[in-house]
C-alpha cells in the first residue's frame, strides 16, 4: 500500500520542491528534493535539516560516489528523479553509466533516520554530514562548543558529534548529541582538520525575502517585519567534522538526542533490526490509511489525501515524547505542532483547530492525550488556556480563541466517543472559564483585545498589530455562543446558578449578534460600542462549521459573495478583494507585482492577514457550499488548488500556511492547512456521529465528477464504512457497513439531496420501501429527504427522485 500513492518527480518538476519525514514523536527530517551545486549555497533557506521541538541538529549531508578512482559529488545536476512514498523518500542520480539511489526513512518513535546508498554497478560512497546544532529559532554566534570524535560501539566505528550552547529564555543551556554509523555494510570515518570544520553558509531565498520585505517599506509606509523569526539573517556557519566512507552499498544511521544517552539509545534502537523498523513503518502507514480511509475514485485526489494525511500524522503529530530543556524535562508530552520550519511548537489555537483531522480519521486515543495536555494550565483571571507551549518560554494567555477551540474539540470528542472521562477530569477548568468570562461579557458577547495586556489588542488568530480587531471579532462570538449553548446543559448538572446565567447570556448574545449581519455578509468584528466594522473576511464563515443559526438567505448570499471576493488559487483571501483599497496603501496596490490577476503579494506582517491566501480557511467555505451551494463548486474553488499545490508545488504531499502571487509561502507543511484539507474531503460524506445520543447521520453529496465516494468513520468503539455512488440514470446508492458490532439502541438517519422540482422521492432500505421526511434545503433548488432506521448492521439505501 505504501507504493499506491507515491508522488514521482523527474526533470524540472523537482525544482524548488521540499519533503518532510517524521517519527510520530516530534522529530522531523525536512530537506529539499534537489540540493544546489555550491556548498556555500547548498540549500536555499535556513530551516532545512533534522529537528525536533526546540532543537535543530543537522542541516544536510553531502555525498559522493567513487568512480574510476575519483570521488564524484552528486547534486541537482546529476539527479534524475525523486519519489515520495508514504513511508520514505528516494532520490535517483546518474553519473556516467552509474545509477545511484539514496533512500531516506525515519523510523517511528526513534530520534533517528536511515540513509541507504546503492549504486549500479556497485561503487563506494563518501558522506559529509553538516551539523547546525542550535536552538531552532536563533543562529549560533559561538561555535566553540562543538566537539567531534570517532568512538567504537559494538565493534563498529561511530562518528560522535556534540555541541553545548546558552539556552533561550528560561533554559540555562542546551546540549546536542549525534551518532552516525553504518548498520548495513561497512564504513570508515576520516576526521577533517580542525581548521576546515566550520563552513560558511548563505541562504539565497532568505536573502531575497529580506530584500523584498525591506523594499516594500517605501510602498506600505510601515517597517513591518516578516512573519518568520530571524527573517533578516541569512548567513551562518555549520560544522563539518568528518567524511564517512563506504566501499559499497551501505545504510547509515543518524541518531540524535539532547543527551549522549538519548543518542545512544536511538542508535541502539535502529541498529538492532533495521529491516523490522522498515516493516513497522510500512505496517503503521497501512494502519493509518485503514483507520482514516477515504476514496473518491480520482487518482490525484486520493493520492493527495493519503499523502497529506501521512505527512501530517507522522511529522506534525507528536505522541508521548520527552523534551529535555537544560536541567528540566517535560515528560509524556503530546501535541500537534503548528507546522515545520519555525512553527515546530504547540500553538494551542492551531493545535485544537487541527485536531479535527484526528477526530475524523478516528484516532481517538491521540485526541484524548492531546486534550489532556491542553487542559493543564489556566489563567485564573480570564479562565483562558495557554496560547502556546514553546521551548524555553513562559506560558502566556493572549489568545482569545484558543480556549474556545479547545472547548469545541472537547465537546466533539465527548459526543463522538461517548467517553466523558476527560470532560469530568477537566470539568472544574471548564466551569472556571465560563464563570471568569462572565466578568468580561457585554450584551452576551465575549470581548477580545487588551484583556491580558491593555496594549495587546490582537488576540485572535490574526495576531499582529496590523489586525487588532479589538472589540468583538465575529469568529470569537460564533465560538463563544456555540460553546455556551453546548456546555450549559453540562454545567447545569453541577452548578444550576451558573447555568442560569449562561442561558441568559446566550439569549442576550444571540440578539446582539444581529449587529454582525450586514448586506449579504457578516461583519468581521464589532467595536467596543457595538458598531460593525464593515469589511468582508472569511472569519464569519466559521458559522457553517459550528452550525450557527443564520437566516438561509444570508447564508446563500455569503456563499455567493465568497466565490467572487474570497476564493483564491489555493487558499482563501484573508480580506475580500473589494476591501484591499480600504486597508492597504495605494502605493503598494499600484506597484508592479503587488497585485497580479486579483492575487496579492505577501510582504510580511503588513498584509499577513490582509488579503494573502490562507489554506486553513478552505474547510469552512467547503461546508458553506455543501449547505447552500454546490459540491462541484466546493471542490473546484476550494480544493482543486490544494490538490495541485500538494502534487506540483513546493511541499511534496503537503500544504503550506499561505499562498500569494508567487505560490506557496510560510511553513511548507502547515498543520491546520493539512487538517483542513482532510476535514474538507470528509465533509462530502455528510456524516455526523453522537455516541451519547446513539445516533449516526449520513447524507453524502460529493461532486458529480467523482466516480464514487467512500470513507471510514467511528462512533464510540464502532467503526463503519460509508460508500456512495450515483447512477447516471439518477438513483443514489448508499451503503453504511459496520466493521465492528453496533451496540443496542443506535439509530441511523439516511439522507439525500434531491431536486426541489421532483414530484416523488422513493427510499428503499435493505430492499424495502421506508417512510421519509422531506424538507427544503438552504439552496432553494434542492430538498433534503431523511429516513430513520435501526442501526443494527449493514444498511443499504437507494434514493430515487422522480420528476413525474
Amino acid at each position: 500500500m505504501t507504493h499506491d500513492f507515491a508522488i514521482h518527480l523527474t526533470g524540472s518538476a523537482q525544482k524548488s520542491r521540499t519533503f518532510l519525514l517524521g517519527n510520530e514523536a516530534g522529530f522531523v527530517l525536512y530537506l529539499p528534493v534537489e540540493e544546489n551545486i555550491r556548498d556555500r549555497t547548498l540549500v536555499p533557506i535556513k530551516w532545512f535539516g533534522a529537528s525536533e521541538f526546540g532543537r535543530k541538529y543537522l542541516e544536510v549531508s553531502c555525498f559522493w560516489v567513487h568512480l574510476d578512482g575519483k570521488d564524484v559529488r552528486l547534486d541537482r545536476a546529476d539527479q534524475t528523479g525523486f519519489t515520495q512514498y508514504l513511508d520514505r523518500a528516494e532520490r535517483d542520480f546518474c553519473s556516467g553509466t552509474t545509477s545511484v539511489r539514496q533512500s531516506v526513512m525515519v523510523p517511528n518513535g526513534i530520534r533517528a533516520f536511515l540513509m541507504t546508498l546503492k549504486a549500479d554497478p556497485e561503487a563506494g560512497f563518501g558522506v559529509e554530514p553538516e551539523f547546525d546544532m542550535r536552538y531552532y529559532q536563533a543562529f549560533n554566534s559561538d561555535f566553540s562548543g562543538y566537539r567531534a570524535e570517532v568512538i567504537e560501539i559494538d565493534g563498529r566505528p561511530v562518528l560522535s558529534v556534540c555541541n553545548r550552547i546558552k539556552g533561550p529564555a528560561t533554559v540555562d543551556f542546551l546540549e546536542f548529541h549525534a551518532l552516525i554509523a553504518a548498520i548495513d555494510g561497512v564504513a570508515s570515518v576520516r576526521m577533517l582538520p580542525e581548521a576546515e570544520r566550520l563552513r560558511a553558509k548563505t541562504y539565497l531565498k532568505d536573502e531575497d525575502r529580506r530584500k523584498l520585505i525591506m523594499q516594500s517599506y517605501a510602498l506600505t509606509h510601515e517597517t513591518a517585519p516578516d512573519e518568520a523569526p530571524i527573517w533578516d539573517t541569512y548567513e551562518t556557519q555549520v560544522y563539518v567534522p568528518a567524511r564517512i566512507q563506504t566501499p559499497g552499498t551501505a545504510t547509515l544511521a543518524f541518531a540524535f538526542g539532547a543527551t549522549m544517552n538519548d543518542a545512544r539509545q536511538a542508535l541502539d534502537a535502529v541498529t538492532k533490526n533495521p529491516a523490522a523498523l522498515r516493516k513497522q513503518k510500512r505496517d503503521e502507514v497501512t494502519s493509518l490509511l485503514g483507520r482514516g480511509a477515504l476514496s473518491t475514485g480520482v487518482a490525484d485526489i486520493d493520492t493527495t489525501y493519503n499523502q497529506v494525511l501521512s505527512r501530517f500524522d507522522e511529522a506534525l503529530v507528536a505522541r508521548d515524547i520527552t523534551v529535555h530543556a537544560g536541567e528540566r524535562d517535560i515528560q509524556h508530552f503530546s501535541a500537534i505542532f503548528a507546522g515545520n520550519k519555525y512553527f515546530l511548537d504547540a500553538w494551542k489555537r492551531d493545535e485544537n483547530i487541527s485536531l479535527i483531522a484526528l477526530l475524523l480519521t478516528n484516532d481517538y486515543p491521540t485526541v484524548a492525550a492531546i486534550l489532556r495536555e491542553t487542559w493543564q494550565y489556566q489563567d485564573q483571571r480570564t479562565g483562558r488556556l495557554p496560547q502556546i507551549i514553546r521551548f524555553g518560554e513562559p506560558l502566556v494567555y493572549y489568545s482569545s480563541d484558543g480556549t474556545l477551540w479547545a472547548l469545541r474539540r472537547l465537546w466533539q470528542y465527548t459526543r463522538m466517543t461517548g467517553d466523558e472521562t476527560i470532560l469530568n477530569e477537566k470539568y472544574s477548568m471548564v466551569e472556571h472559564f465560563f464563570a471568569a468570562s462572565l466578568d468580561f461579557v457585554k450584551r452576551g458577547l465575549l470581548p477580545s483585545g487588551g484583556i491580558i495586556d491593555k496594549s495587546y489588542l490582537w488576540e485572535t488568530w490574526e495576531d499582529t498589530p496590523y489586525t487588532p480587531r479589538n472589540g468583538y471579532p465575529v469568529e470569537i462570538e460564533l465560538l463563544w455562543l456555540t460553546a455556551v449553548n453546548d456546555y450549559e446543559p453540562i454545567i447545569r448538572r453541577h452548578n444550576p446558578a451558573l447555568a442560569d446565567r449562561l442561558k441568559q447570556v446566550h439569549d442576550e448574545g444571540m440578539k446582539s449578534f444581529n449587529h454582525f449581519c450586514l448586506d449579504g455578509y457578516l461583519a468581521d468584528s464589532l467595536s467596543y460600542d457595538f458598531k460593525p466594522r464593515p469589511i468582508l473576511t472569511p472569519n464569519g464563515y466559521i458559522a457553517f462549521d459550528v452550525d450557527f443559526p443564520l437566516p438561509d438567505d444570508l447564508k446563500r448570499r455569503m456563499v455567493t459573495l465568497a466565490r467572487d471576493q474570497l476564493a483564491g488559487r489555493a487558499g482563501v483571501n484573508s480580506l475580500a478583494r473589494r476591501d484591499w483599497a480600504r486597508e492597504l496603501s495605494p502605493e503598494f496596490l499600484k506597484a508592479q507585482g503587488s497585485v497580479v490577476n486579483g492575487h496579492l503579494e505577501s510582504v510580511g506582517l503588513y498584509n499577513y492577514h490582509r488579503g494573502v491566501e490562507w489554506l486553513w480557511l478552505n474547510q469552512f467555505m467547503v461546508e458553506g457550499e455543501l449547505e447552500c451551494g454546490s459540491p462541484d463548486t466546493a471542490y473546484k474553488l476550494y480544493l482543486a488548488g490544494e490538490v495541485n499545490s500538494a502534487l506540483h508545488q513546493l511541499a511534496v504531499g503537503g500544504l503550506s500556511e499561505l499562498y500569494d502571487v508567487k505560490g506557496p509561502l510560510g511553513a511548507d507543511f502547515q498543520a491546520w492547512s493539512m487538517a483542513g484539507f482532510v476535514a474538507s474531503l470528509h465533509a462530502f460524506s455528510g456524516a455526523s456521529v453522537d455516541a451519547i445520543e446513539r445516533r449516526v447521520r449520513v447524507r453524502p453529496d460529493p461532486p458529480h465528477s467523482w466516480p464514487r465516494y467512500s470513507c471510514r468513520r467511528q462512533v464510540g468503539q464502532t467503526r463503519f464504512d460509508v460508500v456512495f455512488q450515483r447512477d447516471e440514470s439518477g438513483p443514489q446508492h448508499l451503503r453504511v457497513a459496520p466493521v465492528d458490532s453496533v451496540p443496542d439502541g443506535y439509530t441511523l438517519s439516511v439522507g439525500a439531496r434531491v431536486p426541489h422540482e421532483a414530484k416523488r422521492v422513493d427510499i428503499q432500505v435493505n430492499g424495502r420501501p421506508v417512510d421519509s421526511q422531506r424538507r427544503p434545503a438552504c439552496d432553494p433548488s434542492v430538498d433534503e429527504v431523511w429516513s430513520d432506521v435501526p442501526f443494527t448492521g449493514e444498511v443499504t439505501a437507494v434514493i430515487d427522485a422522480h420528476s413525474s
